[in-house]
């Protein structure tokens, strides 16, 4: 019981994050900025898929980036409670907003179940592959993360090797989009690819455990 006491306590933050952070704002532009794309050429799936796993970058800087964050965890881990629920608590609070980011992006662009289910696994991916790199790197590696999203993640990776001169960040990113939570993945998710969506809860479930190795990490340091 105590752990599922924990990970409410965690996900009770998200309200208060939104009222006293930039993080209701920042998610709104996303989904305006979205939407306008959209409707001068972007396809509507990758609409989609963008605001999950954008809106669940966002929303990993804003429940684990930033210096208060980082200080309330330090407070968090005085008292008795598990890394493990703390990293599965953060993860919903940071997933739920995206959610509903996806379904707001979706009702406006098109309305298709499969398009939202796509874009909803796709912010649990992200999210929790952010979550494990933001908590030890701060706002930095979400930055990163969401401009690699953004720029590349929805190109397949044999598209950036074919390119003329490959170099070595080619390459590299070509090596993450290939193994990593990318949106050229997770479009197959919208016509019922089950290889796609087992991709995306495993590395929902990767992230999440990487993430409480990082809190039990910082535990051990403060102790």
């Amino acid at each position: 019981m105590r752990f599922f006491h924990c990970v409410l306590a965690e996900c009770a933050l998200v309200a208060p994050r939104f009222a006293r952070t930039r993080l209701g704002i920042g998610l709104l532009t996303l989904g305006v900025v979205l939407v306008w794309l959209c409707a001068r050429g972007l396809d509507s799936l990758t609409t989609v898929l963008l605001a999950g796993s954008l809106g669940a970058i966002l929303g990993a800087a804003g429940v684990a980036g930033s210096d208060n964050e980082r200080r309330a965890l330090t407070i968090a881990l005085s008292h008795p409670t598990i890394p493990l629920a703390i990293a599965t608590g953060r993860w919903i609070a940071l997933v739920a907003p995206a959610a509903v980011l996806v379904v707001a992006v979706t009702a406006a662009v098109a309305w298709t179940p499969e398009f939202a289910l796509a874009g909803i696994l796709a912010a649990a991916a992200v999210g929790s592959c952010a979550l494990a790199l933001v908590l030890p790197l701060g706002h930095g590696a979400a930055l990163g993360l969401f401009l690699l999203m953004a720029l590349a993640g929805s190109i397949a990776p044999e598209r950036l090797v074919a390119l003329a001169h490959p170099g070595l960040v080619q390459l590299v990113a070509a090596s993450a989009l290939e193994l990593g939570p990318a949106l050229w993945h997770y479009r197959d998710i919208a016509t019922g690819a089950w290889g796609a969506v087992a991709h995306s809860l495993a590395w929902s479930g990767l992230g999440i455990l990487l993430a409480s190795a990082v809190i039990a990490r910082r535990r051990v340091l403060h102790s």
